[in-house]
């Protein structure tokens, strides 16, 4: 019954064309429409009893500022974060975890939108966690630039897979990052898209 409203949520997400929340986006993601995805869990029970011992990043499904999000935290401190975010008013049962990622192996992330000059590309080349790799460096590119950019960087199934997602959400906004090595749970890919929004 669950697995039936799941799925019903999901058709009416992808029929209307829009993302306009966190949790839809969340939703999406987890259920393998945006492709590739990494390791998540929804509590720290989850995590512990998977047999996960690296670092790890805790993520608000509700949405929060992006310099809140916890990033890099190794599995022992996780109580302490987890402590700390809900004293700073986040609700534990809206609190996502996924596996932290490779940073040094980046080469490119940032934010893909479809606007009357074609697609605009917001990206940085720092080697950070996307929230500061944008405060160090922001870069832009429109039109054949922005594809050339990420045609350069992204694999030809990722950069399909960005196309359709663009195709279904046209006025969403794609969150990315691209690895020098493959990632995720899908082959041949070097890419994950984190959020597609409009919100």
């Amino acid at each position: 019954m669950l697995m039936e409203i799941k799925r019903e949520e999901i058709n009416r997400i992808v029929n209307s064309g829009r993302i306009d929340s966190k949790k839809k986006s969340y939703l999406l993601y987890e259920n393998g429409l945006f492709g590739n995805k990494v390791l998540t869990w929804n509590s720290l029970q989850e995590i512990k009893e998977s047999g996960w011992k690296n670092k790890i990043c805790i993520r608000s499904r509700k949405g929060i500022a992006r310099g809140k999000t916890r990033f890099d935290i190794p599995l022992e401190e996780a109580d302490k974060n987890v402590k700390e975010m809900v004293e700073e008013g986040m609700k534990i049962e809206e609190l996502f975890f996924n596996q932290s990622m490779p940073n040094e192996s980046l080469t490119l992330q940032g934010e893909i939108t479809l606007t009357e000059k074609g697609i605009y590309l917001l990206y940085t080349l720092v080697k950070k966690p996307m929230n500061l790799g944008l405060k160090e460096q922001s870069l832009h590119a429109f039109g054949f630039k922005a594809k050339a950019i990420l045609e350069h960087f992204l694999s030809p199934i990722c950069l399909d897979e960005v196309y359709l997602l663009l195709n279904f959400f046209p006025d969403c906004v794609i969150e990315f990052s691209s690895y020098s090595c493959l990632i995720g749970n899908l082959p041949h890919r070097n890419t994950v898209i984190w959020e597609v929004r409009e919100y």
